[in-house]
């Protein structure tokens, strides 16, 4: 022991400075805690080695802590489509319906990523037929915005061939502002003519303070009408469709997948979720139009059994594939509203609105109070019974009798309903001033 001091003095449960481990001492690597195999002499348990009191250490796995972090950021990559933007209620991303009024009585803006609406209909008019269009219209929509990349694809549950031949093209605006656009873009083209004239013709603005109203006027249109719909980072979220144009060209098989209504829903969901598969990454809009009308789906299939399980395996696929939203249209007229399998249908889906018509009386009333405004004559009411997200939670988003809509010449059109008053008195007024 005296001769072990004398060459190479050692504490107790330490390696000598000699590098000989001690007898029944195993001897440390670099890298390891004190104590235990592998750690660096003189290393303090919970430090790192070589750090800086107030300073944050060198840390080796800077790629691997930067790419965890990339994987939890808030902003997913489908915040970067032109056509979905985050919730007003949440942080769910959504995107349009195709109808910017619908998308407001909505709540949140729009349809939900990862949901279901299902648009109900009384009597036995085809107003959801319209919602359904410009739904499909706005998808195609939004994949055209970049001739580049496709972002947007479209799934239709129909039996018609030529339902996709009547899609409402874009609202380019009236004849008039048809006419002074072209007049704009001529003004805009380079030539000499515009060379000559176009310094003097801003200077001649400048000067013509008469009608320096009217420029204010056209400065406060443009103010309103950027902030009217959305704001400017989603200018192309949502589009305003003519229903009486035509959307051209028409949409290719890279756009849009029709899916023939079969004897089976189970092949129906495997063919859905198989197109969903060859298109990952782009925002899918699965369109199931007059569902179990029995003129289109098989006697087999309109059965509550057989319809359940299809509507359970759509709700499944929403919650699968996080950037699907579904719309199905419904008549009530072949499926009451009190029955089992519609309230069924109803708990089953995430959103649920009731197109309700006008009867012919109170259409008669509405044409004779809006004798000299016809534009304002509403079609019927739209009741909301659910709101996705928010009726899960327990939230009475219910609300009957509040808004109406009307199937105009350009556009389909939801706004709060109050019943007009028939004013008498005018017409009195007016016999008395022909004595």
């Amino acid at each position: 022991m005296e001769e072990r001091r004398r060459n190479s003095p050692f504490v107790t449960g330490r390696t000598p400075i000699s590098g000989q481990p001690i007898r029944g001492i195993p001897l440390r690597q670099p890298g390891g805690a004190v104590g235990a195999p592998g750690s660096v002499p003189g290393s303090v348990p919970g430090r790192v080695p070589g750090a800086v009191p107030g300073r944050s250490p060198f840390i080796r796995g800077t790629e691997s802590l930067n790419r965890g972090l990339r994987q939890l950021s808030t902003k997913p990559e489908v915040t970067k489509h032109a056509g979905v933007k985050p919730s007003l209620l949440n942080t769910q991303s959504v995107t349009s319906s195709g109808c910017n009024d619908l998308d407001k009585i909505l709540e949140h803006q729009g349809i939900p990523l990862g949901s279901s609406i299902l648009v109900e209909e009384s009597g036995t008019t085809d107003f959801a037929n319209v919602l359904s269009k410009v739904f499909v219209s706005q998808g195609i929509v939004h994949n055209r915005l970049d001739p580049q990349i496709s972002n947007t694809h479209i799934i239709l549950l129909t039996s018609n061939q030529h339902w996709t031949k009547e899609l409402p093209g874009v609202f380019k605006g009236s004849s008039r502002d048809i006419k002074k656009q072209r007049v704009q873009e001529n003004e805009n083209k380079l030539s000499v003519q515009n060379l000559i004239t176009g310094d003097s013709h801003v200077a001649r603005s400048k000067d013509l303070k008469i009608a320096w109203r009217y420029g204010l006027n056209d400065q406060n249109k443009a103010q309103t009408q950027s902030q009217g719909d959305n704001n400017v980072l989603y200018k192309d979220y949502n589009h305003q469709f003519d229903i009486t144009s035509r959307l051209s060209p028409g949409p290719g098989t890279n756009e849009l997948t029709t899916i023939q209504i079969s004897s089976n829903f189970k092949s129906i969901l495997k063919n859905i979720e198989h197109v969903i598969m060859q298109h990952q990454g782009k925002v899918i809009r699965l369109l199931i139009p007059s569902f179990l009308n029995p003129s289109m789906y098989p006697p087999q299939l309109t059965s509550s059994h057989e319809a359940l399980q299809f509507a359970h395996g759509l709700r499944s696929l929403t919650r699968k594939f996080d950037k699907l939203c579904i719309m199905v249209t419904l008549a009530l007229d072949l499926y009451p509203r009190s029955s089992a399998l519609v309230k069924l249908l109803e708990s089953l889906t995430d959103s649920v609105i009731h197109l309700e018509p006008f009867n012919q009386e109170m259409t008669r009333f509405l044409e004779k109070a809006y004798h000299n405004q016809p534009t304002k004559v509403s079609h019927g009411l739209v009741h909301v019974y659910k709101i996705a997200h928010a009726s899960e939670r327990g939230q009475m988003k219910v609300t009957v009798n509040e808004y109406a809509f009307k199937n105009g010449r350009k556009k389909f059109e939801i706004e709060e309903w109050g019943i007009p008053v028939e004013d008498e008195g005018d017409d009195d007024a007016k016999k008395s001033m022909e004595f």
